[in-house]
C-alpha cells in the first residue's frame, strides 16, 4: 500500500475514474456523466493523492488550498467571515474502496491531508461531513474539528442527508494534542513509509 501525490495526466485520469466509480456508480451521490471521470475546477489547484494497492487505485483524498474559486464547500455554505486572518485548506474527495473501509487506509489518507496542510503553511483545515448517527461528523468532532456552518444540502449531490462544515485550528492542535490526544498526535505527525508527498 502506498499513498502518492500525483500530478501526471495518466495517473490523474486513473484517480478521476476511481472517484467516479465510487461517488457515482457505487454510492450514487453524484450524477453520471459521459466521461466516466470525476474532476472539477478545483483539481487544478489541489494536491491530489491516490492510494495504490499494486497498480490499482483504492483510495483518494485531495487538499484544496484557498484559490480564486474559493473552497469547494463555499458554493453552497458561505464562510461568513471565518476566513479572515487564516490560511484555509479543504480536505475533500475522501473515499476508499469497499474492502478498505474500517481498516488503516482512511486514517492514513486523513494523515496525508493533515501533513500536506502543515507543509503548505495552513492555519486551519476544513472539511464537510454528512450529519447523522454513525457518520464521519462524529469522528471528526472526537478529533477536535469544530462546526463552523449550519447544516445545509449541496444541490449538486444526490444524497439527501444534511451536511455541515468543520474546521480544526492546526496551531492549537499542535500545542494541545501532545497532552490531550497523544496517540493521535504521534500518528498524524510522524513520517510514514506508506505516504509519498512528492
Amino acid at each position: 500500500m502506498r499513498i502518492v501525490h500525483i500530478r501526471d495526466e495518466e495517473r490523474l485520469e486513473r484517480l478521476y475514474r476511481f472517484r467516479y466509480r465510487m461517488y457515482v456508480e457505487q454510492l450514487g451521490w453524484l450524477p453520471a456523466n459521459d466521461e466516466g471521470l470525476l474532476h472539477d475546477e478545483y483539481d487544478a489547484y489541489a494536491f491530489n493523492y491516490a492510494a495504490f494497492e499494486g497498480d490499482e487505485v483504492v483510495g483518494s483524498i485531495r487538499m484544496v488550498p484557498d484559490n480564486p474559486h474559493g473552497l469547494p464547500f463555499e458554493r453552497c455554505s458561505p464562510l461568513n467571515g471565518f476566513r479572515s486572518g487564516k490560511r484555509l485548506v479543504e480536505l475533500c474527495r475522501f473515499v476508499v474502496a469497499d474492502e478498505h473501509r474500517g481498516h488503516i487506509l482512511p486514517g492514513l489518507l486523513m494523515k496525508t491531508g493533515y501533513q500536506r496542510a502543515i507543509m503548505e503553511g495552513s492555519t486551519h483545515v476544513t472539511l464537510d461531513a454528512y450529519l447523522g448517527t454513525g457518520t464521519s461528523s462524529q469522528l471528526y468532532e472526537k478529533m477536535g474539528y469544530e462546526p463552523i456552518s449550519e447544516p445545509f444540502h449541496d444541490p449538486d449531490w444526490l444524497c439527501s442527508m444534511p451536511e455541515r462544515v468543520y474546521a480544526i485550528d492546526l496551531n492549537r492542535a499542535t500545542a494541545e494534542w501532545p497532552e490531550s490526544r497523544p496517540g493521535l498526535y504521534r500518528f498524524f505527525t510522524t513520517q510514514d513509509e506508506h505516504i509519498d508527498h512528492g
